[in-house]
């Protein structure tokens, strides 16, 4: 009668964890849903972004950290796999960011900027150069603001990747979630 009563008691409290969980995962699921479908979310996170990243006027690259560039590197590595390393630009000819992949050598670049002054095709042709210099496969530019038109147009031509702030935005939420399944899977309790 003892052993009836303990395994109905285990019965109905891993029932009990198992829709606590359940509850959890969608909850989790219905934030990641909102922060990536949420226009004014977006909107919020890319000026935060900038703001969070900005260099001070007058403030040198080399002088001041290279947190957003850390940052980048730290969302490709999340997203796109490989390992990433930061470089200091100065002694790189411009190159922030250097990706090593199963399939070669990526270079990026990333310029905190925001909406009202567009990044143009000049880190585009830094990051060509380099990729051409250096043998690398493939390469990128991530901005927290925009692109010109002709900076699209001139990547395109070269098969660089651009990474405005939406993309840039949507790209650190799919790392985060990435992240947490990650960690999900790996967690004792599944």
């Amino acid at each position: 009668m003892i052993i009836s009563i303990l395994i109905v008691t285990n019965v109905c409290w891993l029932l009990l964890y198992l829709r606590q969980k359940g509850m959890l995962i969608h909850y989790r699921s219905s934030a990641i849903d909102t922060l990536t479908t949420h226009d004014e979310m977006k909107e919020t996170l890319k000026i935060g972004l900038y703001h969070r990243y900005k260099k001070e006027q007058g403030e040198d690259k080399d002088e001041g950290s290279l947190e957003f560039e850390a940052f980048v590197a730290e969302m490709m590595e999340a997203v796109r796999g490989g390992r990433t390393y930061v470089t200091r630009a100065s002694r790189n000819y411009g190159i922030d960011i250097e990706e090593h992949t199963d399939h070669g050598l990526y270079l990026g670049l990333a310029v905190c900027a925001d909406d009202r002054n567009p990044v143009d095709y000049g880190p585009i042709a830094v990051v060509h150069s380099q990729m051409v210099k250096r043998g690398a496969v493939g390469g990128y530019v991530a901005t927290t603001g925009e692109f010109t038109a002709g900076a699209y147009q001139y990547a395109d031509e070269l098969n660089i990747e651009l990474y405005n702030g939406d993309r840039l935005v949507e790209l650190w939420v799919g790392s985060e979630e990435a992240q947490e399944e990650e960690l999900t899977e790996f967690s004792p309790a599944t």
